[in-house]
């Protein structure tokens, strides 16, 4: 013989059903049968507590107002100035300066790791050689120049042209060039006799 847990489990699991559903049902009419005592909603708001049994009224400020949410650092800390380091303040010929707390360093504190005895001195205009700014400058005036000089000569004989084709030229032949994307297209249109025959 075979043995299926699943048989032998689905009238088990039926059973518990029936039994808890049994106690639910009998515990339901137990309490419905009891009469239910007729209390205001006063007293229960009255003994209702924050803070576990403590005042209801701790967590807002004395006047009744909620206080301001902070973080641990006092971010939203209603005048954060109070939290600031106290600054060193000197009145000096009529005006009020703020000294440092920080004073000035000299090269040698601020990169301890690097070398400041002994170092070779570089003049300032040796800046000039190494950065190259004169080059730089006639670079960018050769940059500008050149390419205007150069379409300012294109457009002179241009013009020319086109103020050309206006003039009427006495010829035999005229040649149209169209130039195409990769090719040029060529159009010859010449007199011929037999034009000239027909006027007559």
């Amino acid at each position: 013989q075979v043995f299926s847990p699943c048989i032998s489990l689905a009238p088990r699991a039926a059973m518990i059903a029936r039994g808890l559903l049994q106690t639910s049902c009998r515990l339901a009419s137990q309490r419905a049968l009891q009469p239910v005592p007729l209390r205001s909603f006063a007293p229960l708001a009255a003994r209702r507590a924050f803070g576990s049994g403590g005042d209801p009224r701790a967590h807002l400020n004395p006047d009744g107002t909620r206080p301001e949410a902070e973080d641990a650092e006092d971010y939203h800390d209603p005048d954060p100035i109070d939290h600031m380091p106290k600054l060193n303040l000197v009145k000096e010929r009529g005006q009020t300066w703020v000294v440092s707390g920080d004073p000035p360093k000299t090269a040698g504190e601020l990169w301890p790791e690097i070398q400041q005895t002994n170092m070779p001195y570089w003049h300032r205009s040796r800046l000039l050689i190494w950065g190259n700014y004169k080059l730089l400058m006639k670079a960018e005036y050769l940059f500008f120049y050149i390419p205007t000089v150069l379409i300012l000569g294109l457009c002179i004989p241009m013009f020319t042209t086109i103020y050309a084709l206006e003039e009427i030229v006495a010829s035999t032949m005229t040649v149209k060039v169209t130039g195409r994307q990769w090719y040029w297209v060529y159009e010859v249109e010449s007199p011929t006799d037999d034009g000239d025959e027909d006027d007559e």
